[in-house]
């Protein structure tokens, strides 16, 4: 079993999945996911088809109606599919465990995807987007973490 830890960056439309040299320290970017394409068709479609507009029963003012939230579904939709993606890596690559970076309204859906018995203990959550942010500025980012200690021992693998 490796020692390492796989660095899970991702936000609604985006994932990397970056590994530790074992050798040299460095952050090497695995593997990438990009869905913003996918995110970028369903605004244009959202756009395209705007909410109804009703008036106040006292007054004049015109309120939207059926706002709803279509594309936090798509986000976590895609926060499934990174999540699947990471336990396939970890179990592949004998690593032991996975940090995740995500912004904060994403940080929670992208955990729970870990906490339903199929991976290796969540190491660390950042609340944070690096998924653009290059292989080499990583290190200021995760310096505290050290190199692939866990919190605890290994929970929820099974094979």
């Amino acid at each position: 079993m490796r020692k390492g830890l796989l660095f899970v960056l991702a936000d609604g439309g985006r994932a990397r999945f970056v590994e530790r040299d074992v050798e040299t320290g460095a952050f090497v970017t695995l593997e990438a996911i990009d869905n913003a394409a996918s995110l970028r068709r369903l605004r244009r479609e959202l756009r395209a088809s705007p909410p109804a507009r009703t008036f106040n029963s006292v007054g004049r003012l015109r309120h939207a109606v059926g706002r709803e939230d279509y594309l936090r579904p798509a986000k976590e939709a895609f926060v499934a599919t990174v999540a699947s993606r990471a336990v396939e890596l970890v179990r592949r690559r004998g690593l032991q465990g996975v940090v995740l970076a995500a912004p904060p309204q994403l940080i929670g859906p992208l955990r729970r995807r870990f906490r339903d018995g199929r991976v290796a203990l969540v190491a660390r959550t950042i609340g944070k987007d690096l998924t653009r942010e290059p292989d080499h500025a990583l290190d200021t980012w995760f310096e505290r973490l050290g190199r692939g200690r866990l919190l605890g021992p290994l929970t929820g693998y099974s094979s």
